[in-house]
């Protein structure tokens, strides 16, 4: 008989942010992000959060890289045999899709969610996912799948 048993790298979670505080992400022009209205608040929506990718290492098969903003910093890892294992472009500004996120793009007719992506791309079983789109539209780069190593709340 074959156990197969899961490991949980960390103990902590992302960050849960009050409403008020996720409304206060901003579209820098020509972003693919555009400012929250109120018919968009009463969609219950919850923006990305945008991050920039700050580092990257592999060890053993496994990418680690660390991505943050002025809240804090995200110690995320995926498998390097994934395809979804994408190394992100330093100093670049990500989309981090959590799995409270809920955003509609301009012009899309469904909701994105961590959920969606990972019907995309995959998911790591008994971690907690985050999923990275570059913020740029345009970037060469796909959406990429990680789990959650920690979070580092800015002091």
């Amino acid at each position: 008989m074959l156990l197969t048993c899961g490991v949980l790298l960390s103990c902590t979670s992302s960050p849960t942010k009050p409403a008020s505080e996720s409304s206060q992400v901003k579209a820098a022009p020509g972003s693919t992000l555009e400012q929250s209205n109120p018919q968009q608040q009463t969609d219950g929506l919850v923006p990305p959060e945008i991050v920039r990718s700050e580092g990257v290492r592999i060890e053993k098969g496994v990418k680690m890289l660390t991505v943050g903003n002025v809240q804090g910093h995200y110690l995320l890892s995926c498998n390097t045999n994934q395809d979804s294992c994408v190394t992100p472009t330093p100093g670049q500004d990500y989309l981090l899709f959590s799995k409270t996120t809920r955003w509609k793009f301009p012009g899309a007719k469904d909701f994105m969610t961590l959920e969606w992506i990972q019907d995309w791309t995959g998911s790591y079983n008994n971690e907690e996912n985050i999923a990275l789109l570059p913020r740029d539209r345009h970037s060469p780069t796909r959406m990429g799948m990680y789990w959650l190593r920690s979070w580092d709340k800015n002091k």
